[in-house]
């Protein structure tokens, strides 16, 4: 059966839930919003997706970032007698 959406903004919506949770396809996005909004107990919960996509976009965000930070004079500044 199909589900024909005819309201551009409910279209408009599902895209962007398509893209925010990188589902293949609109209906795999409309799918999943429907059983998180219904509580469906059989629907797979992709946290561990989520928590990976989030570390590659961070690790992708500060790959370039530059660090200085030296650990063995921080150490060394702990153990001075002033």
């Amino acid at each position: 059966m199909a589900l024909i959406i005819k309201d551009k903004t409910v279209d408009a919506l599902a895209e962007r839930y398509q893209v925010a949770i990188k589902a293949k396809t609109k209906t795999e996005a409309v799918r999943k919003a429907l059983e998180r909004a219904l509580g469906d107990p059989h629907a797979k919960d992709d946290y561990v997706e989520r928590g990976i996509a989030w570390s590659k976009a961070f690790n992708a965000r500060t790959k370039n970032a530059a660090i200085d930070y030296d650990e063995k004079a921080f150490i060394d500044r702990l153990y001075e007698d002033d």
